[in-house]
């Protein structure tokens, strides 16, 4: 797992280009903060597509193992 990706939200109003770079090639989300607080979560599209699939897959892996 790599390290946390943390920006304040007034970067994002600055550096847009920059952050949907880190997004896009990073494949992470990105936490933005305001005053110090988690805010938003910036991801690439794809990153989520894969981040829902995982998410609907897992209720029916559960119920395989007879959780």
């Amino acid at each position: 797992m790599s390290m946390a990706i943390i920006r304040p939200v007034s970067h994002l109003q600055r550096h847009i280009g920059e952050l949907t770079r880190l997004a896009k090639d990073s494949g992470e989300p990105i936490y933005l903060t305001k005053n110090g607080v988690e805010h938003l979560v910036l991801m690439d599209a794809d990153a989520f597509s894969r981040l829902q699939k995982r998410a609907e897959a897992a209720p029916a892996e559960r119920v395989r193992e007879g959780r």
